[in-house]
């Protein structure tokens, strides 16, 4: 594991020179009479050192194509994150490949418009060359995440169907591209009753189940917030109801651990988490259980806040996904990361940390020129090798006694990582429930004196 993270350290490293040019010496050989005439005779030879410039964005390239991490064989839970598709869907596979993923997720277009020009046949040839070069099965080991803009419950006729259309197109790349699961989100109800919204979203599923052939439509357990379908799993069971039963089995579920948290489920304690399964048993069946979103939760749990965090530094902690590593029921469906891997940049500032002057080694007397800020007020740059260390603490978690001195140490340091994060959300999540408790109080009295 010390060589694995030696690697990752140098490929991040790099990853951070670009464009420059820098000068590197090699050592060539030279040819002499006496090995020119003959090969079998022993080689003379004469080291010359040349100064060769090679691009540090070539330098940067060949790091990256390093993985991160090598992914795990033969286990039964895939772990894995949301990569980027950027330039084609097929660059998803390298990515994946990158940081040890064993099933990955992407998006097959843009997910914030609407217009996106349809998937090209050179990038659907690659994508399954890949796959099957690389050993991921497309029908079960990738995710694709629906559009954020698309709302299957709408009730306005004319976004429905753009909504509809978004729906079935990205369906129809499912299947060009042999994959067999898409994840979405249920939808929002907006100002309308929650049962009608479930019966529109019913109706557009149907439809487009009946216009595909193979593909299975994976809805998201959501945290409840506002009028967002999902919080609740009694919902999925009222949304099977008002689906034709042959069409069933093409209809699968997505638990988000840090939705399902946020909506008030317990998943960390093991009775809890025992009860959470046993619901979702009853009411929908284990059966349509084809998917995770494995994310921790800023959050306490019943806030109904979408906040995700970093693996065991949130309110879920380590339990929850020691829980979740050691359900056997989870065994073989895609488990997808999508935590936050954003980092600041590199800080370039000097010792004070008030900034690098613009150009180092100025002649005496030259005018400085402006100081770099640190990056501390810089922008943030993604670093998969985040996603690669959560996957592999992932995995091992598999088999691990939670009562042990391993586990209670990984426990301990990660929560200690993340308790300025958590107390600051807890004092937030009070303030808002002083608040509510107070409109709440106002609103009564106005009512009260309405008589």
């Amino acid at each position: 594991s010390q060589g694995k993270a030696a690697a990752s350290a140098a490929a991040v490293a790099v990853k951070q020179e670009v464009k420059e040019e820098v000068e590197t010496t090699v050592t060539v050989k030279a040819p002499t009479e006496d090995n020119v005439n003959s090969a079998k005779e022993e080689e003379a030879e004469e080291k010359v050192s040349k100064t060769v410039k090679v691009s540090r964005k070539q330098k940067t390239k060949e790091a990256e194509m390093v993985p991160l991490r090598a992914r795990t064989q033969g286990l039964r839970m895939l772990v894995g994150a949301h990569v980027s598709a950027a330039k084609g869907v097929f660059n998803s596979v390298n990515n994946s490949m990158h940081i040890g993923g064993n099933a990955f997720a992407l998006f097959l277009k843009s997910q914030r418009k609407w217009d996106n020009p349809p998937l090209q046949d050179d990038h659907r040839d690659q994508f399954r060359a890949m796959c099957k070069e690389h050993e991921y099965d497309a029908a079960k080991h990738i995710l694709p995440h629906g559009s954020y803009l698309v709302n299957l419950a709408q009730e306005d006729k004319a976004k429905a169907k753009q909504a509809y259309d978004s729906f079935l197109d990205d369906l129809r790349r499912c299947e060009a591209l042999g994959i067999q699961l898409y994840n979405f989100h249920p939808g929002s109800a907006n100002s309308t009753p929650h049962a009608s919204a479930i019966t529109r979203l019913a109706s557009a599923l149907t439809s487009a189940l009946r216009a595909t052939t193979t593909v299975t439509p994976v809805l998201e357990t959501m945290c409840g917030h506002g009028s967002t379908i999902g919080g609740s799993l009694s919902e999925f069971k009222d949304l099977l109801a008002q689906i034709p039963a042959d069409l069933h089995p093409r209809i699968g579920i997505c638990i988000d651990t840090c939705h399902s948290f946020a909506a008030g489920y317990d998943l960390v304690s093991p009775t809890g988490f025992a009860a959470f399964m046993q619901e979702f048993e009853d009411l929908i069946g284990i059966q349509h259980l084809r998917a995770l979103h494995l994310n921790d939760s800023k959050a306490p749990r019943g806030s109904k806040r979408d906040l995700h965090a970093n693996i065991g530094t949130g309110f879920l902690g380590l339990r929850a996904f020691h829980n979740v590593m050691n359900e056997k029921r989870f065994e073989g469906v895609p488990m997808i990361l999508e935590t936050p891997i954003d980092r600041p940049e590199a800080k370039t500032a000097t010792k004070d940390e008030g900034g690098e002057d613009g150009e180092a080694g100025q002649a005496k007397g030259k005018k400085k020129a402006p100081k770099k800020p640190a990056a501390a007020a810089g922008k943030l740059v993604a670093d998969p090798s985040v996603w690669a260390k959560e996957i592999e603490l992932l995995e091992s978690l598999i088999g691990m006694d939670p009562e042990g001195e391993e586990f209670r140490a990984l426990e301990a340091r990660l929560a200690d990582e993340g308790k300025e994060m958590r107390e600051e959300q807890m004092e937030q999540y009070m303030r808002k429930l002083e608040a509510d408790e107070k409109k709440a109080a106002k609103g009564s009295g106005a009512k009260k004196g309405q008589k």
